[in-house]
């Protein structure tokens, strides 16, 4: 129960990475198809943890209400609250988001009603070169509803939105302390941006979602080595790179980050999980040459444009408009954790803010047709920077966590 969260996750992981490679190479699209590459996922999963002797839990702990429990169950219960309203605006909100109706609802239409990753709408869409694994969710959940309806669909990012919420609790819970953890997650779920396109049907939450997720297990891995948390980050990751095109910038990021704050004896590990995340890569990019679709990477460095990016860059990431004190707060746990908490922790998220905070800067100077303005309609830097802010106020009290602690593991 602890960690289902993450269980979701990884079931969304790999259905989408799965059905990539499967549509690539031809496999029709379709209910029968769904079912049977659920079933499948599952018995997989069911016989690898029969293969490594995982046992099923033996009833439930008891529960000793401590000041602790109730600080827990008073934070599950405010992210009820929240989650049951957010569920009533998901179930009859209506489709706004102009790239929603512009490209990523139509290709999910265009799989759902033709069973393949059709090149007329696929090629002929804004930003054709964006990896398909949310029009594939969206198609599955279309085949759920019987039929394409864009109201409800907004229900399956509610279900995102559950997932990580679940995850991030169900990771940290050991990890960090009741009273820290519950009012930072909380916070991420309110600030003014994360609030507004929580149930946008983009793919910009579900990749900031996967990626961070992907790095607390790899901050996680780090501290107690625990093969399986490598492995789901793996997972994940590679579904990151499926989902947008910086997604496999974000991976690239993690991953080196994992290298620099491990031990030499882990970078076949690592390599490994390297590995995986980019053959997972393969079948679509195979797509696009074929199809002669554009890399949509950055072309060119103008040196001229580099302060003013990294100005906009910092405006976009300290802004109270957008993140309220979420980016000042991981900061501040960063630091704090430096000195005084969890040295390998604090240096990991932070090389890592550093790292993608960067591949922010590179992005506004590398596509000239971009405008240096927040203004979502010139530049996607605030959509860009969402991965930042989630990563900080995730990270943030298992860094505090551990500076409470003097930097002892619990």
């Amino acid at each position: 129960l602890r960690l289902a969260g993450v269980g979701y996750l990884l079931g969304l992981a790999a259905f989408g990475v799965a059905w990539t490679a499967l549509l690539v190479a031809g496999v029709p699209f379709g209910g029968l198809g769904i079912a049977a590459s659920l079933v499948g996922l599952a018995a997989a999963g069911t016989a690898l943890g029969r293969l490594r002797r995982s046992e099923l839990p033996r009833g439930l702990p008891r529960v000793r209400w401590t000041p602790v429990v109730l600080v827990s169950a008073a934070g599950i219960a405010l992210a009820g609250l929240f989650l049951e309203a957010l569920f009533r605006a998901a179930r009859l909100q209506s489709l706004q988001a102009s790239d929603a109706w512009a490209f990523w609802v139509p290709k999910a239409k265009a799989i759902f009603l033709f069973g393949n990753l059709d090149v007329g709408v696929l090629t002929t869409a804004p930003n054709p070169s964006y990896p398909p694994l949310l029009p594939i969710l969206d198609a599955a959940a279309f085949h759920a509803m019987g039929g394409v309806d864009p109201a409800t669909l907004h229900v399956q990012f509610w279900f995102f939105v559950l997932g990580v919420v679940a995850a991030v609790a169900g990771l940290l819970r050991r990890h960090a302390l009741a009273w820290l953890l519950w009012p930072c997650l909380l916070l991420v779920l309110v600030v003014p941006r994360f609030g507004e396109r929580l149930l946008t049907p983009q793919a910009d939450v579900l990749l900031d979602v996967l990626t961070v997720v992907a790095a607390m297990l790899v901050v996680l891995w780090l501290l107690d080595r625990a093969g399986w948390r490598l492995a789901a980050a793996a997972l994940l990751l590679a579904a990151a790179g499926n989902t947008k095109r910086e997604g496999l910038l974000f991976a690239a990021c993690v991953l080196a980050v994992a290298f620099v704050a491990s031990r030499r004896r882990d970078w076949p590990r690592l390599a490994a999980a390297s590995l995986v995340v980019g053959a997972a890569a393969v079948p679509w990019r195979l797509w696009t040459l074929r199809e002669d679709l554009p890399a949509g990477t950055p072309t060119s460095f103008d040196g001229g444009r580099l302060a003013d990016a990294i100005r906009l860059s910092f405006e976009v990431l300290y802004s109270n408009a957008l993140w309220s004190v979420v980016p000042l707060v991981g900061t501040v746990a960063v630091a704090a954790a430096a000195v005084w908490g969890d040295r390998r922790a604090a240096a990991f998220v932070g090389l890592l803010a550093v790292l993608l905070f960067a591949g922010g800067v590179w992005s506004s100077v590398g596509f000239e047709e971009l405008a240096l303005t927040a203004d979502e309609s010139g530049n996607p830097i605030v959509r860009y920077t969402g991965s930042i802010v989630l990563l900080a106020g995730v990270a943030a009290p298992l860094l505090l966590s551990s500076v409470w602690r003097g930097g002892e593991e619990p």
